[in-house]
């Protein structure tokens, strides 16, 4: 018994360090995420609200989960969106884990207020049919929908899919030796093919392309299998029309119109913060007066982009986050439709991108050497350096169809590693994101009413002057907020009862938004006695109301 226990333990000891090291990326499938969300709401019933908006094309629910204490249209809110481009799991992830975070603290002080104050929309999973297919027995980066769609526009749907040619179960890429190949193997890293560079040189060794056949033999390769819309395209903002898996028409997909019809009812939405792969965060856009002085909008207006700077230096404070790669937004996308056309303040982040943390990075620095600005050969080097074996398909050899007599391998990246850590990397981005959210809620506009006084008056009349003051280290609104007819307005109104009439100045004036510590006097002269109410504010920043004798 004594040697079967030792040859147990020795056993085990050989084997978890096998289990450890393949770690697992652990993201959920829509069940999965499903069970999570309703686990969550069910343990926080008294913070959370769980309800789906809508269903994806392939009838999965979309999931929005509402964090907050009380009436939660009645507060000023957040909108935190992800997964809405299906390849970028690790949105999603960050998604849950801030809600998750978020009310396993919420028995804090500073928290509790929070909750007391504020409503956090969290919608972790918009496209969950794109998203379902890295839990696929055939897992491929994916970021169209369920639809079917002709995107060759050949009169045929799905005829052209990937096909799995050395059989591992994943979609990587297809190398093949030619000498009308644009490719090269990569001097930093072999495993990574690089464009060739004639001003050096270099002449192309390899033909690239998706992992499978040439079906419909019209000379491309994948181009219209499984995976309809992509979501991230389908936006009203710079619609890309006629590309494929932009749709048909913008917002012509159900989970899309789910998102907007909330938002668009949603009035007390102050600010949209999307996970995804664009980034305005880690560095603000700037202002550029040529792209805001045309009929059609295309840069943000002079307020906002200050306010952006402000925002991304918080970002950086806050979550201590360095070297950055350049994600420019797309055409379409949901995070430029939340600013320009849903008018508010939009920021976007991957929220997780490969860090520089190997000795090799600091030496290259020190010796005034310049470090790989290829994402993939950066990646890879951050794989090795973390023992990620299943971040990398080596190169093997087959036997392709459509290229007989020719060396070809299929090998490269596995699908989705490069943007999608295994899920034990994102704990700490999580908490960091958390700080910062928790910080710019902090920030958000608070309405005040200050130094009002009342002045009684021959003939029954009575003078009420008071300041309206915004006390918050945000503006009320975003200034293009103030072109959009959908975004609610500043509103001061005075609310006279029986026997009240207003003689003099507006009884409801409103305006547009008001910045950072900045006040407006308000006048009225009254006839009548009794109590009258002045209030301010609107659905974005809160409603502050204080009641006026009238003398």
């Amino acid at each position: 018994m004594v040697f079967k226990r030792i040859l147990l333990f020795v056993f085990a000891g050989c084997f978890v360090p096998v289990l450890a090291s393949a770690q697992t990326p652990g993201y959920n499938s829509h069940a999965q995420l499903t069970s999570r969300l309703k686990a969550l709401s069910g343990r926080y019933n008294a913070l959370t609200n769980l309800q789906s908006i809508g269903k994806s094309r392939g009838g999965k629910e979309v999931w929005l989960l509402t964090v907050g204490r009380g009436q939660a249209a009645q507060k000023p809110a957040v909108a935190i969106v992800a997964g809405v481009e299906g390849t970028h799991l690790a949105g999603s992830e960050l998604a849950v884990q801030l809600a998750e975070k978020l009310l396993a603290s919420s028995n804090q002080d500073s928290v509790a207020r929070l909750l007391d104050s504020k409503t956090f929309y969290i919608f972790p999973s918009v496209n969950p049919d794109a998203q379902e297919q890295f839990t696929s027995p055939l897992r491929y980066e994916r970021s169209g929908n369920g639809a079917e769609t002709d995107d060759d526009r050949d009169g045929r749907v799905n005829e052209d899919p990937f096909e799995d040619l050395n059989r591992d179960g994943l979609i990587t890429q297809v190398r093949v030796e030619d000498p009308t190949g644009l490719f090269v193997p990569s001097k930093e890293d072999p495993r990574v093919l690089v464009k060739a560079d004639p001003s050096k040189g270099e002449a192309g060794r390899y033909l690239l392309i998706s992992e499978g056949t040439d079906n419909d033999k019209d000379g491309q390769f994948n181009e219209d299998g499984p995976g309809g819309v992509n979501l991230d395209k389908n936006f009203t903002f710079d619609y890309p029309i006629f590309v494929p898996g932009s749709g048909e028409m913008a917002v012509s997909e159900p989970e899309n119109q789910a998102l907007l019809n909330f938002l668009y009812k949603a009035s007390n939405v102050y600010a949209v913060f999307t996970f995804g792969p664009y980034n305005n965060l880690s560095e603000a856009p700037k202002f550029d007066r040529a792209k805001t002085t045309k009929r059609i909008v295309t840069g943000v207006l002079e307020k906002d982009a200050t306010v952006g700077d402000l925002v991304s230096k918080l970002y950086n404070v806050q979550t201590g986050l360095k070297d950055a790669p350049a994600m420019p937004a797309t055409k379409g996308n949901f995070a430029q439709t939340a600013y320009y056309h849903y008018g508010r303040l939009s920021f976007s982040t991957p929220g997780w991108w490969v860090p520089k943390t190997t000795s090799a990075d600091t030496a290259k620095a020190k010796a005034g050497t310049k470090a790989s600005d290829n994402e993939e050969v950066k990646f890879l080097k951050w794989a090795d350096a973390n023992n990620l074996r299943d971040a990398f398909v080596t190169w093997t050899s087959i036997n392709h169809p459509d290229f007989p007599g020719k060396k070809v391998e299929v090998g490269g990246l596995a699908p989705y590693a490069k943007n999608n850590p295994p899920v034990q990397f994102l704990n700490e981005a999580a908490d960091k994101h958390l700080k910062f959210l928790t910080s710019f809620a902090r920030q958000m506009p608070v309405i005040d009413i200050v130094n009002l006084r009342t002045e009684s008056l021959s003939g029954g009349l009575t003078r009420i002057t008071a300041q309206v003051v915004n006390k918050g280290l945000l503006p009320t609104g975003a200034e293009l907020g103030d072109r959009v007819r959908f975004v609610p307005k500043m509103k001061i109104e005075l609310k006279t009862g029986n026997g009240q009439t207003v003689v003099s100045g507006r009884r409801l004036l409103l305006r547009g938004a008001m910045g950072a510590g900045e006040s407006m006097e308000v006048s009225f002269l009254v006839s009548g006695n009794g109590r009258a109410t002045l209030e301010a504010g609107n659905a974005m920043t809160g409603i502050k109301s204080v009641d006026v004798n009238l003398k």
